[in-house]
């Protein structure tokens, strides 16, 4: 296996790879790659196959392998799994998240998200919410959906979690809003508001692609919390699009109590593999 500079054909042969077959998803899409990351390299098997995209960039004077902040893993093409995390594992810096196929080939570290998939529309999903949503959702019924603008989405997000909260800084905000901006200009992307008359109690940043809804970020204030207006904007958003989508990605979280909350609507565990060099310094 070897890594390969970025050229044209690779470039061709990996977004050929991704529209062709239907696993691959919003975040695998070149486009939105190179909007949350600038530098990139191709990692080719032994019969000079595309294996995998890789991201690379400078850490300590020297080219380290890090996973981009806000794509949760990277997808893998290459059957020669084996050979494929040997060679990354035998990389200084390196930290990546792959998809989960490859768990059987080696053992890792592994990290969670959760996904709910659905056949037959909203009623199916609501018939697997938990008891605790559907009591949530009965003192809800007052409050309203909106469309509302990125800039809306963000000003409420930060009043409520801070600008720096987690990775998160104004860098990542700026890469998270040209990502939003070009994903609506694809129609690709939404955001929505919850609203108490007037006011706003609960704000989500939505992407899809092809007929799959990924949960970005959210967030609500505390009037919010009491008046249930993130179970009501995920329900809301659920029977909108049901008949349209039949999954919910909910990217994260490897957070516990965020996960048991994305579980409450029947979603379930999904992993991605971890794979660091041998420099546990990231």
């Amino acid at each position: 296996m070897r890594l390969e500079n970025e050229h044209p054909d690779l470039k061709r042969k990996y977004e050929q790879i991704v529209a062709s077959q239907e696993r691959f998803g919003f975040f695998d899409q070149i486009w939105v790659q190179d909007t949350l990351h600038p530098n990139w390299n191709y990692l080719l098997d032994s019969n000079q196959d595309l294996a995998m995209r890789v991201p690379f960039t400078k850490k300590f004077g020297v080219k380290a392998y890090l996973q981009p902040l806000f794509l949760r893993s990277l997808p893998v093409f290459s059957n020669s799994s084996t050979d494929l995390i040997q060679f990354l594992q035998a990389k200084s810096l390196l930290h990546l998240n792959l998809d989960a196929p490859l768990r059987a080939a080696f053992s890792a570290p592994i990290g969670k998200y959760q996904l709910l998939q659905w056949q037959e529309g909203i009623e199916q999903l609501r018939a697997g919410y938990s008891d605790n949503v559907k009591r949530v959702l009965k003192k809800a019924r007052g409050l309203t959906l909106q469309s509302i603008s990125y800039s809306e989405f963000q000003e409420f997000f930060t009043a409520q979690k801070g600008e720096n909260i987690g990775n998160l800084n104004v860098q990542s905000w700026m890469r998270l809003a040209t990502l939003c901006a070009t994903a609506q200009d694809k129609e690709q992307a939404f955001c929505m508001g919850v609203f108490n008359r007037d006011e706003l109690l609960a704000v989500a940043l939505f992407f899809r692609f092809k007929q799959q809804l990924y949960f970005m970020k959210g967030t609500l204030n505390k009037q919010g919390k009491a008046e249930g207006a993130l179970v009501f904007l995920l329900d809301a958003v659920l029977e909108k699009y049901a008949h349209e989508c039949k999954s919910l990605d909910f990217v994260g979280s490897n957070q516990e109590s965020i996960a048991s909350f994305y579980r409450k609507f029947g979603a379930k565990d999904k992993i991605y593999q971890i794979v660091k060099g041998r420099i546990p310094v990231v």
